[in-house]
């Protein structure tokens, strides 16, 4: 098979999809030399079978690509989370709307890729239903009162609410890979003794260089 009809067919096998050439080129298509499957997407990008997103990335197929087809690639079954202000906007505390819409996920290659709005970064973590409501927290104090457009009651309840889904050992994962200031540790710190929860965050942060 040629190298073309290989790339053929799975765009046929995978409609409405998103194909990053980080991932695919050492995957999918490893056989295939890079700059020869740079010039085939190329030229199936010319002929409408493939439409550019972003450097690199591709749409299988001719439309835009939309919040469904992200959610799908980049945060469900535990690829990601929605952070900055789509997270404040999702949880309540702020209705202000950004032009960029920020996104964690451990579904990339490079550090950090822009989609359209979409804003990804990596973190080297599963992102499980604990460690979203714990990250959510941490993004919230770290943000502080600095986001437009807060609803300060609403925002109060919401620590609250998820400083219950503390755990060092969840802390641990999330801190190993995301660096918080100190003072959005200190904080958090006070947060969890103020609602009675037992906490070592403190000295977990504090061993991790």
């Amino acid at each position: 098979m040629s190298f073309t009809k290989q790339i053929r067919e799975y765009s046929i096998k995978n409609p409405n999809t998103i194909l990053d050439v980080s991932k695919v080129k050492d995957t999918v298509f490893s056989e295939i030399p890079y700059k020869t499957l740079l010039k085939i997407l190329n030229r199936l990008e010319i002929e409408g079978v493939l439409s550019p997103v972003s450097k690199g990335v591709y749409y299988v197929g001719d439309k835009v690509v939309d919040e469904e087809l992200i959610v799908t690639e980049y945060v469900e079954n535990g690829k990601g989370m929605f952070v900055g202000y789509q997270l404040f906007n999702d949880i309540g505390i702020s209705t202000y709307q950004d032009e960029k819409t920020e996104i964690y996920t451990n579904n990339i290659q490079s550090n950090q890729k822009n989609i359209g709005k979409y804003n990804l970064k990596y973190v080297d973590i599963v992102f499980e239903d604990n460690i979203i409501d714990l990250i959510s927290l941490l993004e919230i104090i770290d943000a502080g009162y600095s986001i437009k457009e807060c609803d300060f009651i609403s925002y109060k309840k919401a620590l609250d609410v998820l400083s219950h889904s503390y755990s060092d050992k969840y802390f641990q994962r999330v801190v190993k890979t995301i660096r918080y200031k100190f003072s959005t540790i200190k904080t958090l710190s006070g947060l969890l003794e103020q609602n009675g929860i037992i906490n070592n965050c403190f000295e977990i942060y504090s061993s991790i260089k």
